[in-house]
């Protein structure tokens, strides 16, 4: 049985870094608890839908998310290439 590459996981781990990375660099408390709920809500949304399309609507939602992060460093000062 061949094993592929977890696409979907390296994206989600990938969103992860950016997370902590936007939570670390936010400078007030609201943005903080913003960029914490989004990833809890996300995090949420296969165990509320149990279903193939709440994964792939997670997956979504952890690469949107990952993406609004990055413009958050970005906006921030910080130099991602």
């Amino acid at each position: 049985m061949a094993m592929g590459i977890p696409y979907g996981a390296i994206g989600i781990g990938i969103a992860v870094i950016f997370g902590v990375w936007a939570f670390l660099v936010a400078e007030t408390v609201k943005e903080r608890t913003i960029i914490t709920g989004m990833a809890i809500a996300i995090f949420i949304i296969p165990v509320v839908f149990p279903s193939p399309a709440g994964r792939l609507i997670s997956l979504a939602g952890w690469m949107i998310y990952g993406l609004g992060c990055i413009i958050y460093l970005r906006c921030n000062g910080m130099e991602i290439r």
